[in-house]
C-alpha cells in the first residue's frame, strides 16, 4: 500500500512538473494548428459554406465590393447602388481588405480577411495574456476562447484586433519591440475603423498617458504610438474629417431624420452586462460566476500575499470595475432623457453611438479570466488538478462558444445540410447561376438599367453586378429616400409599423410594403403572393427602375404596370425571383 501511495505522489509530481514545464514553453503556434482545423470546412464546403448574413453579407461586404470595383477611378459615386451613391455612403469598415476584393474572388477574399481576424485574435489574446501573467497555458486558454468567437469579418479588427493593441500598448510602455509595435499599431489603424472601435481606444489611451503624466512618469513611445494610431485614423478617415469639420459631404444625408429608440436603464445594463450586444458577442455568460468566486476568494487571502499578487489582484478589481461601468454606460446613452437629447440634435451628435464602447467586451472578458486564473494558477502545486478545475469551470463556456463559432456552424452543415440545419449558404445567397438567368432574360448591359427588389435582398444582384435603386447603406442622401419613398407612400398608409421603420431608420431602402412588411429574405420554398400591392411606378420609373425582381407573384401587376417576363430559380438558389418588367 505505501508503496502504491509513493507511486501516485510520484506520478503527480511528475505531471506538475511537465505542466510547469509546458507553461514557460511559447505555445503561439497552437494559434496555427487551430486555424487549419477551423479552415478544414470551408475548405471541403468551399461556396456552400455557411455565415451570418444579417449586417455582413447583405450590406458591409458590398463596401469592400464596390470600393474594390472602383479602386483605381477617382470617382464620387458608386453607380451601382441605390440610383448612385456617394462614395461616403458604402466606406468599409477596414481599408486595409479592399485589394483583396480587387485581386481575389469575393469568398476566397472574404476568407482571407477571416483568418486574419482568426489569427489577430488569436495572437493579440495569446502575447497579451502571456505578458500580464507569464502563463502559456493561460494565455491558450485565453487566446483559443477568443479567437473562436462568431467575429464578423466585415468589421476588421475592430473587436478581434483589440487585445494585439493591448500588446502593442504594453511593449510601448517597457520600451521594447518598437518597430514591431508601430507595425501594428498600423496594421490596426488599416483594419479598423474611427466611429466603431477607434475613437474608443484612443480615448483609453489618452487616458493612459494622463495617469502616467499624474504619476510623473514620462514616456516618449507611449505618447509616439499615440500619436502614430490617431495619424493614421485621421488619413484614413479623412472625407469623415471632411464632413465633420469642413462641412464638405456635398449632400444631407438620411441620418437627419433618424430617431434614436430608447431602452429601460436597468434592463439595458443587465443585457450588456451578461450579453454584451450587437456584433461584439462575447458569449461570457457562463465565466461571470466563476470570476466573481475567484475574485471574491482572491480579497480572503490578499493581505497574505506578495507583492507581485496583489498588483495582479488590483488589475482584477480594475477589470471589474471597467465591465461593469461599460454596462452602465451603454444603459446610460439608452436612456430615455439621453435619447431625447440626441434626438433633438443635428448631424453628427444625433447618429453617433457612443455606446458602441461595448465593442471592448469580448477582449475585457477573456483578458479578467485569465489574470483571475492566474491568481491562482502559480499559487503552491497541484498544477494537475488546477488544470481539471479551469476544465470543469471553462466546460460551459467551451460549449457556449463551440455552438456560437464558425466552426460549428460549418461542420454542422457537412454533416446534415441545408434541409436539416437551414442554414443558407454563400453559393445559395448570393445564387450567382440565378442572377446569371435574370441577366440572360433581360438580355441588355447592366449599366444600361436598374433593378429593385421586393422581399428579398438587393445584395445578390449587387455582387453580380447588376444596378440597383433599392439598398442597405448607413449614409446616403436624405432626398434620394425621400424620392425612394413616394413609390411605397400607399403601402406604408396601410403599415404604420413599416412605415416607422423606414422613416425613423431608413437605412435599408427597400419595398417595404404592407403585405410582408420589413421582411426582405423570403425564399423561393415560402410561396409568397402580393396582394393589392399600392406601389407607385411612376415613382420607380423617376428613379431610373426598369424591372423588379420579385420573391413572390404580384396578383395586380397588371393594374401597376408591371409585365411578368418569368419566374427563376435554380436547384442551389435560396431565392425564386419572379421578374417583372415596368
Amino acid at each position: 500500500m505505501k508503496e502504491k501511495t509513493e507511486r501516485v505522489r510520484e506520478l503527480i509530481r511528475k505531471i506538475n512538473t511537465g505542466i510547469t514545464w509546458l507553461d514557460c514553453l511559447p505555445l503561439w503556434w497552437a494559434g496555427v494548428v487551430m486555424a487549419v482545423v477551423v479552415w478544414i470546412p470551408f475548405i471541403i464546403l468551399r461556396e456552400g459554406s455557411v455565415f451570418p448574413i444579417h449586417d455582413q453579407l447583405d450590406e458591409t461586404i458590398m463596401a469592400y465590393v464596390l470600393n474594390a470595383r472602383h479602386l483605381w477611378e477617382k470617382t464620387a459615386f458608386f453607380p451601382e447602388l441605390l440610383g448612385g451613391i456617394p462614395v461616403s455612403g458604402m466606406q468599409p469598415s477596414a481599408v486595409l481588405f479592399i485589394p483583396l476584393y480587387a485581386v481575389l474572388p469575393a469568398l476566397t477574399a472574404f476568407l482571407t480577411q477571416y483568418l486574419i481576424v482568426f489569427l489577430a485574435g488569436f495572437f493579440g489574446m495569446y502575447f497579451s495574456v502571456k505578458e500580464l501573467t507569464g502563463s502559456s497555458i493561460l494565455a491558450v486558454i485565453a487566446g483559443g476562447l477568443f479567437c473562436m468567437l462568431p467575429f464578423q469579418p466585415v468589421y476588421g479588427l475592430s473587436v478581434a484586433g483589440v487585445p494585439l493593441l493591448l500588446w502593442c500598448f504594453l511593449c510601448l510602455y517597457q520600451e521594447r519591440h518598437i518597430v514591431l509595435s508601430f507595425l501594428l499599431i498600423l496594421l490596426f489603424g488599416l483594419s479598423t475603423h474611427l466611429v466603431l472601435i477607434g475613437y474608443v481606444v484612443l480615448g483609453f489611451w489618452a487616458l493612459a498617458i494622463f495617469v502616467m503624466l499624474l504619476r510623473k512618469r514620462r514616456n516618449k513611445w507611449v505618447l509616439f504610438g499615440f500619436c502614430w494610431l490617431t495619424g493614421i485614423y485621421l488619413v484614413v478617415n479623412y472625407r469623415l474629417f471632411s464632413e465633420l469639420v469642413m462641412g464638405n459631404g456635398g449632400y444631407v444625408s438620411h441620418r437627419e431624420e433618424l430617431v434614436n429608440g430608447a431602452a429601460p436603464f436597468w434592463s439595458t445594463v443587465r443585457e450588456v452586462f451578461l450579453n454584451s450586444a450587437q456584433h461584439a458577442d462575447s458569449v461570457h455568460r457562463y465565466l461571470i460566476l466563476p470570476i466573481l468566486l475567484m475574485a471574491a476568494a482572491g480579497a480572503v487571502i490578499y493581505k497574505k500575499s506578495d507583492n507581485e499578487w496583489k498588483k495582479r489582484y488590483l488589475w482584477v478589481l480594475t477589470g471589474l470595475v471597467l465591465l461593469i461601468g461599460i454596462a452602465f454606460f451603454c444603459g446610460f446613452c439608452k436612456w430615455q432623457p439621453v435619447v431625447d437629447f440626441k434626438n433633438s440634435c443635428q448631424g453628427f451628435l444625433r447618429y453617433f453611438q457612443a455606446e458602441r464602447v461595448y465593442w471592448l467586451y469580448p477582449s475585457l472578458w477573456y483578458l479578467e479570466l485569465a489574470l483571475c486564473l492566474s491568481l491562482w494558477w502559480r499559487r503552491g502545486a497541484w498544477q494537475g488538478l488546477k488544470l481539471f478545475v479551469i476544465f470543469l469551470l471553462m466546460l460551459p463556456t467551451l460549449r457556449a462558444v463551440k455552438e456560437n463559432s464558425y466552426l460549428y456552424l460549418n461542420v454542422n452543415q457537412i454533416n446534415n445540410g441545408s434541409g436539416i440545419t437551414g442554414y443558407i449558404s454563400w453559393e445559395s445567397y448570393y445564387a450567382e447561376d440565378l442572377m446569371q438567368e435574370l441577366e440572360e432574360a433581360i438580355g441588355r448591359d447592366m449599366s444600361d438599367y436598374r433593378v429593385v427588389h421586393l422581399g428579398m435582398s438587393p445584395a445578390p444582384a449587387l455582387m453580380h453586378g447588376f444596378y440597383t435603386v433599392d439598398g442597405y447603406s448607413n449614409n446616403y442622401p436624405l432626398t434620394y429616400k425621400r424620392r425612394f419613398r413616394r413609390a411605397i407612400a400607399g403601402e406604408l398608409e396601410k403599415s404604420p409599423d413599416t412605415a416607422v421603420y423606414f422613416d425613423t431608420w431608413g437605412s435599408r431602402c427597400y419595398l417595404f410594403n404592407s403585405c410582408t412588411g420589413t421582411s426582405w429574405m423570403l425564399g423561393k420554398d415560402m410561396g409568397i403572393v402580393y396582394e393589392g400591392l399600392e406601389i407607385d411606378t411612376e415613382a420607380l420609373r423617376k428613379l431610373g427602375c426598369e424591372y423588379i425582381f420579385s420573391a413572390g407573384a404580384v396578383e395586380n401587376a397588371e393594374e401597376l404596370g408591371w409585365k411578368l417576363k418569368g419566374y427563376y430559380e435554380t436547384e442551389k438558389s435560396y431565392w425564386g425571383v419572379w421578374l417583372y418588367e415596368l
